[in-house]
């Protein structure tokens, strides 16, 4: 019975089947919540594309420089809106809208601004 197991852990170790167990990890480490400043904040999404998760929707956001921003919302469609950062505010208008504001936060594999959760795109 020894030699048959013997033989079996014989035949596994040869060559790179089965499952391997790596030290360390690819994916993001957990990180504090922590509260973005405004050059903060617009080095994080200008330029950038989000997945984006509201109260009132979700969808695609992308933050210009110029302070405006263009969404498809997985219902509503398209848009337009405008964004500003103050301080650790962060404040967008879409469609219309009355300005909506809160904290920008990250932890580190997202952001949370004032009601949405941002995950950017990566290509």
């Amino acid at each position: 019975m020894a030699a048959a197991a013997l033989l079996t852990l014989t035949a596994c170790s040869h060559g790179p089947q089965g499952i391997r167990i790596t030290s360390g990890s690819s994916k993001p480490q957990p990180q504090a919540i922590h509260d973005l400043g405004d050059a903060d904040m617009k080095s994080a999404i200008v330029g950038k594309t989000f997945q984006y998760t509201r109260p009132d929707g979700n969808g695609f956001i992308t933050y210009n420089a110029d302070g405006t921003f263009n969404f498809t919302d997985d219902t509503k469609g398209a848009g337009k809106g405008t964004w500003s950062a103050s301080g650790n505010q962060f404040c967008e208008s879409y469609n219309g809208a009355p300005m909506t504001c809160g904290e920008f936060k990250s932890t580190g594999d997202a952001y949370f601004a004032a009601k949405s959760r941002l995950v950017e795109m990566k290509t």
